[in-house]
């Protein structure tokens, strides 16, 4: 008996890099808890054909509970903000769906 099976090894996708390239466009995958030793989100994206993960925050983690598995979306890092409330700095990110236009929103 033989093994015609071919393994491929999986390993932890690599992570999405805003300061290198501020936007990124995928699809949404998953997203996890208590990833890491800060026990932070992990949301999971297609980004044409490669996983990758982004490191979520508080800004992202709310914005994307917006975002539905299958959805596209895209992700622009805007850059550091000081929060008004805390006077602490946060990495501010804009969140955006896909709007799929069918022939019903066309007037």
């Amino acid at each position: 008996m033989t093994n015609t099976d071919k393994w491929e090894k999986v390993e932890m996708a690599p992570t999405w890099d805003f300061e290198e390239s501020s936007e990124m466009i995928g699809t949404f995958i998953i997203t996890e808890d208590k990833v890491g030793p800060n026990e932070s989100k992990m949301h999971t994206f297609d980004v044409e054909g490669s996983i990758f993960g982004v490191w979520g925050n508080t800004v992202l983690d709310d914005r994307l509970k917006q975002v539905q598995p299958g959805d596209k979306a895209k992700i622009v890092y805007v850059g550091l903000e000081k929060s008004e409330k805390s006077g602490r700095e946060y990495k501010n990110f804009e969140v955006y769906r896909s709007k799929k236009i069918g022939k019903s929103d066309e007037s």
